[in-house]
């Protein structure tokens, strides 16, 4: 039986959750039975090139995208499709704002399924963005098959009625299963054996609102000197938050650690995670650290759907210090109830964030399509 051939659109560069999502589900399937290729707008190759590579994947870049050069665009579409078209049974676009410039194109040179994938609850960060991408999705619609939303919400947001499936931001519970040796060696690696461990995962931008948490360690410190802010990420405002941090006199009780390809070990040894973002999809990152059991308290903002331990959701419209207090609250839970730390894995796949599920149900998705 001939595999089905797919191509991945991811709109730009870094790649961030949206690659390492489908790199996740990428490595569960049967790539026997699907090839997925990669088309991106960045040609900057990342770590995520070469692992896509290594699955057998051909990935083809273009010039960052700009607002200002949509017909030029539109001509990297037409110039791919006619020479590739025949090449693929399906195209899986993970940037909707693009759809109104490569769906019609898609669909004059003959392929037949054509996806859009909802990873957000915005249609930009700035509002004006926002104005200009409300409307150039709605001159899209006609042109879509298949619609999946990563949550709930983020189909409903997308999609509003219309049929979609939700297909989860999976992982592989096994690979962060709590490890009480792994957490005790990077505390003292890091020289937070004794300390309060608060910890965030993402890129520095707008989005996921570091700013702002870095004003809510401040407030922390009042309650618990003896504590440390992990910042695990880079991003266009790096230099924005350093400064922040050496404005509040913070500089030794944060650490940035960039990028790294250890996350997994460092959930292990945070005592919280606080996510104030300000629109996710679902997080990835949230689902990961709860994984090994890492409390976290997220954002109003965050889907109910990214929770399997019943974490605390506080409003960005609440003070910086309620958000402390709550913190460092959800960093006691074990120790307040008596009960030793411990993986949830069981609980996020009977919620459906099981990644060899998950990964099936995309592979049989595809095979239908081809």
């Amino acid at each position: 039986m001939r595999e089905a051939h797919v191509l991945e659109i991811i709109g730009k560069r870094p790649v961030g959750g949206v690659g390492t999502v489908m790199l996740n589900y990428q490595r569960h399937m049967n790539m026997e039975r699907v090839q997925m290729d990669y088309l991106i707008f960045g040609e900057q190759e990342e770590t995520f090139d070469k692992e896509v590579k290594k699955l057998g994947s051909r990935v083809y870049t273009y010039p960052a995208l700009s607002g200002r050069q949509m017909r030029q665009t539109r001509k990297y579409f037409e110039q791919f499709f006619s020479e590739h078209h025949s090449e693929y049974d399906i195209v899986h676009l993970h940037a909707p704002y693009i759809a109104f410039l490569c769906l019609p194109v898609a669909a004059k040179y003959g392929i037949s399924h054509r996806i859009v994938h909802s990873h957000a609850t915005v249609y930009a960060e700035s509002k004006g963005k926002a104005v200009r991408n409300r409307m150039l999705w709605s001159i899209s619609q006609k042109y879509i098959t298949d619609r999946i939303g990563c949550s709930q919400a983020a189909g409903e947001f997308l999609f509003g009625k219309k049929d979609y499936t939700v297909l989860k931001n999976a992982i592989c519970c096994d690979e962060y299963a709590y490890n009480e040796a792994a957490r005790n060696e990077i505390r003292t690696q890091y020289e937070a054996k004794d300390k309060l461990v608060i910890g965030n995962v993402g890129r520095f931008s707008q989005q996921k609102n570091q700013m702002y948490l870095v004003d809510i360690f401040s407030e922390i410190r009042k309650i618990l000197k003896d504590s440390v802010l992990w910042l695990v990420g880079d991003g266009e405002l790096r230099p924005q938050i350093e400064e922040k941090i050496k404005q509040l006199g913070l500089i030794n009780s944060v650490k940035i650690f960039g990028m790294v390809d250890n996350t997994g070990e460092l959930y292990q040894a945070m005592d919280v995670m606080v996510m104030p973002s300000l629109f996710e999809g679902l997080p990835m990152t949230g689902v990961e650290a709860q994984a090994c059991g890492l409390p976290c308290v997220f954002s109003d903002t965050i889907t109910r759907e990214a929770d399997v331990m019943g974490s605390p959701f506080l409003s960005l419209e609440e003070s910086k210090a309620e958000w402390a207090k709550t913190a460092v609250r959800a960093a006691g839970r074990y120790k307040e109830s008596g009960k030793a730390r411990r993986s949830f894995g069981k609980e996020l796949a009977e919620h459906g964030f099981d990644i060899r599920v998950e990964a099936e149900r995309l592979e049989e998705m595809y095979e239908e399509m081809k």
